[in-house]
């Protein structure tokens, strides 16, 4: 009877492993097919811990790679010895139930969240990770934690340095080259049928040679410094970020001197127009990341369209100006002016500078809003109805509140990862002093004086932690990357009066 059910139990097993790593390799071996993919330096894997598989993702096509090797070398560790591994994974993740299952499910190895907003908490976990080293096993993380909206490396966070000082164990980089990006970039809905792509795995380094007891923040700095350019060597090959983005064009000759493309508006986009202009926030390609003209600075005016058997195209109808989009294999995509001021006609810029132009001289600009009781000095810069406000559990809001300010603190301990649930859907309000989210059981003042972080979710989930509490609102058809930087500017000028601290994603 015994041996009967140790057979089951293995079967079992068997099963659930295959079932684990089935949607890593039926991805890889479609992106084999279309990409032609591939796998620089396999050899220099170790075959015994410990070490540091730290990961590095341009996109989700880059996750989907990625995914396959770390899965590859989980189940490796686990079957020599069971415990040996941990992986960590962006926290969101753990919102899917795939994720969960494999976060229950101990016997195939244990998995983390990597919480870049919430380094705190996430202390506990990574001196799992550092038991673990010592013990000889593995470690596998991506550091960055997030993905570009344009392409360029984002800042690697200090939990791989951190692990790596203290533990001294050698850090074995993978990481998808920028392919990836152009595959598949972040404010597209779907993947290009065609690129390439490769996974490059570079020489194991260590950042130390004995395990270190105190690690000083300068001792991060350097150490993270060393792994971001490690990294961006293998992503972007020997040209590096600049020969991927290449150089600003006129007519086909190098730009000489500075560029400017500042132009006005020659009349701001209606609400209706947009509304009956503008497809689903998931379709509207690149002007998810050009929420903000690059030449008259006018927000929500772009139009990308994508015929199938011409040139992609970019319009504003604020000020008039259109582009023609190329897509270059393994480089940037390139934006061309083909119509609007002279000066501009011509101008041949990789769409990562035109970003630049989006980012430059950026202010907050007003907005109307009826129907809100202002404080004194309080301005409003966005609104957006429908919006759904979803606590990360458990919350005291699911109980009802009777009073104007959400909780600022959660249960001490390991938080249960991915449970957030909503509350209802209603308007936010975005303003100098606040975040107010107005719904059905009543008001809510998120003040900028108590974020402690503000990130982004997807495309149009913006990410709120407010003292240690986590708050997610669904903006529905509102552009994500506009109220990310609207509200990491604002929450960022609070700390200027305050002098507390806040960590905002990338934009």
């Amino acid at each position: 009877m015994h041996r009967v059910m140790s057979v089951k139990d293995s079967l079992v097993s068997s099963i659930l492993k295959a079932a684990y790593k089935a949607p890593w390799y039926v991805a890889v071996s479609i992106f084999r097919l279309l990409y032609g993919f591939q796998v620089e330096g396999e050899e220099k894997l170790p075959s015994v811990g410990p070490f540091i598989l730290a990961i590095g993702e341009p996109s989700l096509i880059g996750v989907l790679a990625s995914g396959w090797l770390s899965t590859k070398v989980l189940i490796e560790a686990l079957e020599r010895k069971p415990g040996s591994a941990m992986s960590y994974m962006q926290d969101q993740l753990f919102a899917l139930p795939y994720f969960r299952k494999l976060q229950d499910n101990k016997a195939w190895g244990r998995y983390d969240a990597l919480i870049p907003h919430a380094a705190g908490r996430m202390a506990l976990s990574l001196v799992d990770g550092c038991r673990i080293l010592h013990e000889g096993g593995i470690v596998i993380m991506n550091p960055q934690g997030d993905g570009p909206w344009d392409g360029r490396p984002l800042p690697v966070g200090r939990s791989l340095a951190w692990l790596g000082l203290h533990s001294a164990a050698p850090v074995v980089p993978a990481v998808c080259s920028i392919g990836a990006y152009e595959v598949w970039p972040r404010w597209q809905m779907s993947p290009y049928l065609s690129g390439r792509l490769t996974l490059r795995v570079g020489q194991p380094f260590k950042l130390c040679d004995t395990p270190q007891e105190k690690v000083t923040d300068e001792d991060l700095e350097r150490a993270t410094a060393h792994i971001q350019a490690v990294w961006e060597k293998l992503c972007y090959g020997p040209g590096g970020v600049a020969g991927w983005a290449g150089l600003p064009m006129r007519h086909g000759l190098p730009c000489e001197g500075p560029i400017q493309v500042q132009a006005q508006a020659d009349r701001a986009p209606s609400a209706q127009e947009r509304g009956r202009t503008q497809s689903s926030v998931l379709k509207r390609g690149m002007a998810l990341l050009l929420w903000r003209c690059p030449v008259c600075h006018t927000n929500d005016a772009l139009i990308h369209r994508r015929p199938w058997f011409r040139l992609q195209s970019l319009e504003c109808r604020a000020c008039g100006i259109r582009w023609t989009v190329r897509r270059v294999i393994n480089n940037d995509f390139r934006l061309e002016v083909v119509s609007g001021p002279p000066e501009l006609v011509g101008l041949d810029m990789a769409l990562s500078s035109w970003y630049d132009e989006v980012k430059r001289n950026f202010q907050p600009t007003l907005t109307p809003a009826a129907d809100v009781d202002l404080l004194p000095g309080e301005e409003v810069y966005l609104a957006a109805s429908d919006v759904a406000l979803l606590p990360h559990r458990p919350n005291a809001l699911f109980e009802g509140w009777t009073g104007r300010e959400p909780s600022q603190a959660q249960p001490p301990g390991r938080p249960q990862l991915g449970d957030w649930a909503s509350i209802g859907a209603g308007r936010l309000i975005l303003t100098n002093h606040r975040l107010l989210w107005q719904g059905p059981q009543g008001e809510l003042d998120f003040k900028w004086s108590s974020v402690t972080a503000v990130y982004l979710w997807l495309v149009n989930t913006l990410g709120l932690q407010y003292g240690t509490a986590r708050y997610r609102f669904s903006l529905g058809q509102e552009v994500g990357l506009k109220w990310l930087t609207y509200a990491g500017t604002l929450a960022r000028e609070a700390t200027r009066h305050d002098g507390h601290q806040v960590s905002v994603s990338a934009f």
